[in-house]
């Protein structure tokens, strides 16, 4: 695996070559560093490293499971401990968690012991790694799956311990990136990673039945978030938008501009408006209200800068279309909603409409329409947009390493056709009112399963 030193000098090379020539640079990029990452040579490599690793094991008893260390990867890479249990359903299935994520992980029925290790930093702290050494060291797991970029496998193994890193789809990624027809999500593909790798040494008990990710939220929450949505207005028929301004980095932020001129066209729509107030991008949610007429501003409710991530992930069940950038929130609006003690059921009917800048959308995305997308696990359309971009290439996918000093993945955003997808999913709902309940939930007519 690459270190991160080294991803660093790489990514950083990469951008640096963009910046000078951003159509000419991205073209040798995917020239060359595709077919290098996308071979048949590196493929065979690394499934040999894994054929290697798996003959270490003589039983599946234990098995951790390593997830990046973001939330939105906490979230989606759940699909290893489905493709696991495809296999061996009495394995104990430890999960390391993001601490501030690791909350909406309880209750998944997959995951016998949940470890809230990573601090939430942007990569492992000294103290993460010294902390997943320990456990390593201490527990005597039959099987580690490393599924983090950031972290090496020498820094995780034991005598007893084999290690697979998703490292080794890597090769299938980027070509299924040049083939539209096949499915290219990072959570598919740690799914499929993990089924492929074991189908070499044992027989899956059950087929192929990954439907995605879900969330997990206590009644406390849900009340929390029912009270929160009261207090924010929506108590009506109204269909609900919610937008995320905010992501974990420039280079899959939507300028500004852009996104002050698609709330401009979308609030002259009759529906209840819930904007976030900003991390990363500090108030940039009342910065984008100020821009509106002063006519406009009592539309638009901010949502609290300090509500929880649990409340917040409950409150995107209250909208009907959530817009965002590539980032954590994303993949909780795309998850499957469950209440922890089984008493409510909630809506699970949002579209999700996610603008991407420099990464690849299929990686990441969801979208009910394009080929070689994810759908979300709710029960609504949603939709992906790439903007343009004349020095995208294969090395943005790691958007942590890059260094680039001009921005340019937004280089041209089509604000009216986003405008119309929003106005056509609004009218949608109004003309056949598919919002049966102004409730984050309902009471179950059966018994939950």
């Amino acid at each position: 695996m690459i270190s991160s030193k080294l991803q660093e000098i790489l990514f950083g090379g990469s951008s640096q070559l963009t910046e000078l020539f951003p159509q000419g640079g991205a073209r040798f990029l995917n020239a060359t560093v595709k077919p290098i990452l996308g071979s048949s040579t590196t493929a065979k490599l690394l499934a040999f490293k894994n054929r290697r690793e798996l003959k270490k094991v003589q039983k599946f008893n234990k098995i951790l499971v390593i997830p990046d260390t973001h939330i939105g990867d906490t979230i989606m890479m759940q699909a290893a401990s489905t493709a696991l249990r495809d296999f061996f359903p009495a394995a104990e299935v430890h999960y390391v968690t993001n601490q501030v994520a690791t909350p909406l992980i309880h209750g998944n029925p997959e995951i016998s012991k949940i470890i809230p290790l990573f601090s939430g930093g942007l990569f492992p702290s000294q103290n993460d790694i010294s902390a997943l050494k320990n456990l390593t060291q201490t527990e005597n797991y039959d099987l580690c799956l490393n599924l983090c970029a950031f972290i090496q496998d020498q820094e995780l193994k034991s005598n007893a311990t084999a290690v697979l890193n998703l490292v080794s789809q890597t090769p299938s990624i980027v070509r299924n990136e040049d083939d539209p027809s096949k499915i290219n999500h990072f959570l598919y593909q740690c799914y499929r990673f993990i089924r492929d790798t074991l189908s070499s040494v044992a027989n899956p008990i059950r087929p192929d039945h990954l439907a995605g990710v879900r969330t997990t939220y206590s009644d406390d929450v849900i009340e929390q978030a029912k009270a929160e949505a009261a207090r924010l207005g929506v108590c009506s028929r109204k269909p609900v938008i919610m937008i995320n301004p905010d992501t974990a980095c420039e280079f899959t932020l939507l300028p500004f501009e852009r996104q002050s001129e698609l709330l401009l066209r979308i609030v002259q729509l009759d529906a209840t408006f819930l904007l976030g107030a900003g991390h990363t991008a500090h108030g940039i949610g009342q910065r984008l209200i100020d821009q509106l007429p002063n006519s406009m501003h009592e539309k638009v409710k901010i949502i609290p800068k300090d509500l929880s991530l649990e409340v917040y992930s409950a409150l995107i069940d209250w909208s009907d279309i959530f817009i965002t950038g590539d980032t954590g929130p994303m993949h909780i609006a795309a998850s499957r909603r469950f209440s922890k003690s089984g008493k409510h059921l909630f809506r699970n009917r949002t579209s999700i409409l996610s603008i991407f800048g420099a990464t690849p959308p299929r990686m990441s995305g969801y979208d009910s329409f394009q080929p070689g997308y994810l759908t979300p696990n709710q029960d609504a359309p949603s939709w992906s947009y790439a903007a343009g971009s004349a020095c995208r290439n294969i090395t943005c996918l790691n958007k942590m390493f890059k260094t680039c000093k001009t921005v340019r993945c937004f280089e041209t955003v089509d604000i009216r056709y986003l405008t119309e997808l929003v106005s056509t999913r609004f009218n949608e709902l109004s003309q056949s009112n598919l919002r049966p309940s102004t409730s984050v939930y309902r009471e179950p007519q059966l018994s939950p399963t």
